[in-house]
């Protein structure tokens, strides 16, 4: 297995313990009614003290003393989360008695604890609003995932989420409820138990749009569940910074009581490109037949001829990735563990594209008393990537291959474009980023009374890159440019630390039968430090030597930064009869981001929740198929700040003295403004969550309101100011709202088979409702009042017209052409209106599992760059060199013109792009998998209590209208555009694993 077969040479399982005749050993796997494993459930013998955890297979193993079994009967209790409990009354006896065990499932969890979401009473039956989960250790199990994107990908209603391209390490934007702002970040934020942590993009340029992402660094088979935070409920715990959002990721961790158990697990994944590169057209001249062009030869002029380079060369390889993982867990009296090591290793399809990831885990939690909990953790990762060139640039393989001239086969560049020799030249550009991450974390639960309980968390996320990038020292003239062919090599190095130090307190108190109270009080405070350096250099003597002191000519250049926030908040929630919950919180904000003397950042929360089927009167009137039935609504204001904009700020330049001697002087570069405030989200809901049909459905419906106040634009000054940059200001509004729809189904339950589904569905309206002072901007993707955030715009065909275009040469010759509207107007929308997903679970006989997931986008649009780069500015596309013969006179003109305005005068090609913004909807088969479980005795011949295999796939079909490679792909690194440039689509994954559990 290459680089990773010595981690699966260091990893030796630990011997079991042998069994004594006379214990009494009660085995047995634990399932739902549809007849899935149910993992980690707590299966207990409360009056001998005994208990243990299922694994990920549902199976679970109770050893007994001899000594105390005396063929008395004793009652085993099997519970986890989502499930009614079940008792079993057993005779205990010397030997293995086989217990196995269904637990009914409820549509509803209500009593369900949400882990760091909230503050105060955790059941979800006391929360206002949605703290949605996913249970990211059940989906690694069963989906062919390979990092969080994946698991969070279309399960969760409002979270949407599209990669950039289908090149291997590469990143993938994450939205939450739409774009609230216009120039700030709508990236949700990213904590890792509590502790803040590095989810966005990186990139040090060099690879077209192509970005890295820190949110991959981390195994999904080491998360036991993922919390998205929405709206309000993010209000309280982070406040200021949390307007787009917050992504919790609860990593897996021990059990007390829980035993010991092994798992690991070994995956081979083959990558399919996914797409046939189209073919380069060309017409042949006379010239080109009368030089001896080869591949005109034997044409006469004005015979088309065509080449795909991409597919001569062999530019594209199934892709493959290797991955092994090994973790143990499990506790005793008065403690519990979690550790794991493993290892991917993964060939992208281009032959430059490298993807590795280590990780290791520790979790270890001490209880020394029952006031006490000490919780420590510590992560390790070392992600290796390189990326190809790829999206817009000549030295990427879709750029070089797609924009080659056929008449130019056999010449220097054997139609390529930009390069000679194209798979030696762009194969040997050697971009690679490394990252060292490392993610201690301590936490202290201290509970001085039982009603006074107290939460210290201290943690870090500390990242280490290095970013090169190598076009080696050639003699073939690989690149256009002298310099790169000389040898150029760039280098940086960034190191950015995050600190979280989270203090939460809270009072809870039963005043009286019927009222209950919590008031829960805290800080927290954060800072994001960095410091990155730069060097380039020019010109090497040998590619050997790859430094940039090895160069002829060397540059570079360094930044640093910190910035610091603190927050406290407060938050009392009342409790009326166990049923409803009233919750009233505030929080206030200072950032280092601000003036000295800018005011707090103020941040209040109100919201109500009430479980209407637990009040007897409500009761007695429901319908007999409404098992549960809650309502809840709130009310909360979150922020964004930004990085920079309040301080004034001067660029270094040097001066000429003179005396001949050079100075040393500065010129204004951003004007700042002391009085920006952070932008300013104030977000209600309100919705139901339901438990009918013997709780088979489960239903969660959610309508959501978002203005976005205070949004940062630049505001343009005077240029006889002498500033660089426009001033920033706070102006401007953005409205997301939208329903959100998630429904879960038992659709049948019995005894050989059993099927499961799940369907999520949300609407979203993103309007700009208010621009203030600032005029609308952005020629192809506008910022305008009632638009979305990016919306796309163009002239419009109006119709088309017969004209003479040489009425004094000729007379009587007639064409077409088009009449577009005078100014652009609105075409489409640019995020998606309507989202869903729709997954499947089928259970057989116990041991066979098929799992399926559908999901699906509409309208929105995208602008497929590609082709009309092509057919426009190259002339390479089919549709423009055989424009005569496979178009009509309409098409040919909707796409190429001439255009006209309604009073006759031409108008620009660019300026009419109906024919490249298209329909971005589609409907996707995302994952398939088949799961087959060892019977006992199989599994038994590797030594081990269970054993599965899982084949599958991800990427398996594309239903769409889209005329492009992928309606996924997005090239475009910001937030207000969608663009499908010369970018790789979304590969296909084939994936075998074997799971086996000890």
């Amino acid at each position: 297995m290459r680089r990773i077969s010595s981690i699966g040479l260091a990893l030796a399982l630990l011997a079991p313990v042998g069994l004594n005749a006379q214990d009494a050993t009660i085995t047995g796997t634990v399932r739902s009614q549809t007849l899935g494993p149910v993992r980690g459930a707590f299966v207990a013998i409360p009056d001998l003290e005994a208990s243990t955890a299922t694994n990920d297979q549902g199976a679970y193993l109770l050893v007994i003393p001899a000594e105390r079994v005396r063929g008395q009967q004793v009652t085993m209790v099997v519970s986890n989360i989502g499930y009614e409990n079940q008792e079993v009354t057993i005779t205990l006896s010397a030997g293995v008695h086989r217990q196995d065990i269904t637990l009914q499932e409820r549509a509803i969890t209500l009593d369900e604890v949400v882990v760091t979401g909230t503050a105060g009473r955790l059941e979800r039956r006391a929360q206002a609003a949605v703290v949605a989960s996913v249970d990211a250790g059940e989906i690694a199990e069963v989906a062919p995932v390979t990092n969080v994107a994946n698991v969070l990908q279309s399960r969760v209603p409002g979270v949407s989420l599209q990669l950039a391209s289908g090149t291997s390490g590469a990143a993938q934007t994450i939205r939450i409820r739409g774009a609230a702002s216009i120039s700030l970040s709508n990236e949700p934020l990213i904590f890792i138990d509590g502790v803040r942590a590095d989810g966005g993009t990186s990139g040090s340029g060099g690879v077209g749009g192509q970005q890295t992402s820190r949110l991959n660094d981390l195994r999904p088979e080491n998360i036991a569940s993922i919390e998205i935070v929405k709206g309000p409920a993010a209000a309280t715990l982070y406040g200021a910074d949390a307007s787009a959002g917050v992504i919790q990721i609860i990593t897996k961790r021990g059990q007390v009581g829980g035993g010991f158990h092994q798992a690991l697990s070994v995956e081979y994944n083959a990558i399919d490109q996914n797409f046939t590169p189209p073919a380069n057209f060309a017409v042949c001249g006379q010239g080109d037949i009368d030089d001896g062009v080869p591949i005109c030869q034997g044409k006469s002029a004005g015979d088309i001829v065509s080449d795909n380079p991409l597919v001569r060369y062999d530019s594209f390889r199934t892709g493959q990735k290797r991955s092994i993982l090994w973790s143990g867990r499990g506790g005793g009296d008065n403690y519990n563990f979690f550790f794991s090591l493993g290892g991917d290793d993964e060939d992208g399809t281009t032959l430059n594209n490298e993807y590795g990831r280590y990780n290791g885990r520790l979790n270890f939690d001490f209880i020394p008393s029952q006031k006490l909990r000490i919780e420590a953790g510590f992560g390790l990762a070392r992600v290796t990537t390189r990326l190809p060139n790829n999206d817009n640039n000549i030295y990427g393989w879709l750029g070089g291959g797609l924009l080659g001239d056929p008449t130019l086969v056999g010449g220097p560049t054997d139609g390529w474009y930009g390069v000679n020799r194209q798979n030696d030249a762009i194969k040997s550009i050697n971009t690679t980023e490394r990252v060292i991450r490392v993610l201690p974390r301590v936490a202290l639960h201290y509970t001085p009374f039982e009603w006074f309980t107290n939460r210290l968390t201290l943690g870090a996320d500390m990242t280490r890159t290095e970013f090169g990038q190598l076009f080696p020292k050639n003699s073939n003239t690989w690149y256009d440019a002298a310099d790169l062919n000389s040898g150029d090599v760039f280098e940086s190095r960034e190191l950015q630390d995050r600190i979280t130090i989270d203090y939460l307190g809270n009072i809870s108190n039963q005043l009286t039968d019927w009222l209950s109270s919590d008031l829960s009080f805290g800080l927290q405070y954060t800072s994001r430090w960095t410091d990155q350096t730069n060097a380039e250099g020019i010109g090497l003597v040998t590619n050997a030597a790859r430094s940039v002191n090895a160069a002829a000519i060397s540059q570079g250049g360094q930044s640093r930064g910190e910035q610091r926030q603190i927050g406290f908040l407060g938050q009392w929630m009342g409790g009326f009869h166990d049923r409803f919950f009233l919750t009233l919180g505030a929080r206030v904000d200072r950032s280092s981001a601000f003036a000295r003397d800018a005011d707090v950042f103020f941040s209040p929360k109100v919201g109500a929740s009430y479980v209407l089927s637990d009040d007897p009167a409500i009761r007695d009137v429901l319908p007999e198929f409404v098992n549960a039935l809650r309502v809840r609504a709130a009310w909360g204001t979150t922020g964004r700040s930004p990085n920079s904009g309040v301080v004034a700020t001067y660029d270094p330049t040097p001066y000429l003295i003179p005396n001949g001697e050079i100075g040393n002087g500065v010129i204004p570069d951003d004007p700042g403004n002391t009085k920006l405030k952070p932008e300013r989200g104030i977000e209600y809901e309100a919705g139901f969550e339901a438990g009918l049909l013997d709780n088979r459905l489960g239903l969660t419906v959610t309508y959501f309101h978002k203005i976005s106040k205070d949004l940062i634009l630049d505001k343009p000054i005077p240029p006889s100011l002498g500033f660089d940059e426009d001033s920033l200001v706070n102006i401007g509004e953005v409205v997301n709202n939208g329903i959100e729809v998630a429904a879960n189904a038992q659709l049948v339950t019995t005894r050989n088979f059993g099927w499961e589904a799940n369907v999520a569905l949300n609407t979203l309206h993103n309007e700009i409702t208010d621009m203030g002072e600032i005029e609308p901007f952005g020629s192809l993707n506008r910022v305008e009042e009632g638009m979305q955030i990016g919306a796309f715009v163009t002239r419009r065909i109006l119709g088309f017209e017969q004209y003479k275009p040489n009425p004094e040469e000729f007379p009587d010759s007639m064409a077409l052409r088009a009449v577009v509207s005078d100014e652009p107007e609105f075409f489409g929308n640019l995020l998606p209106t309507f989202e869903g997903s729709f997954s499947s679970t089928m259970n057989f006989f116990g041991n066979l599992q098929l799992y399926a997931q559908l999901d699906w986008k509409q309208d929105f649009y995208i602008y497929n760059n590609t082709t009309q780069f092509r057919e426009r500015q190259w002339g390479t596309g089919e549709r423009w060199v055989r424009r005569y013969e496979i178009l009509s006179d309409e098409e040919r003109v909707r796409r190429f013109g001439p255009f006209v305005d309604s009073e006759g005068n031409n108008v620009n090609q660019g300026a009419v792009n109906v024919a490249y913004i298209e329909p971005g909807d589609f409907l996707r088969l995302r994952e398939v998998t088949l799961t087959y479980t060892l019977p006992q005795n199989w599994a038994s011949a590797f030594g081990a209590d269970g054993a599965s295999i899982v084949v599958g796939g991800r990427n398996l079909g594309l239903w769409t209208k889209y005329s492009g490679f992928d309606p996924e792909v997005n090239s475009s690194t910001g937030s207000r555009s969608r663009s499908d440039f010369l970018t790789l689509p979304p590969a296909r994954r084939w994936i075998a694993r074997v799971n086996l559990q000890f």
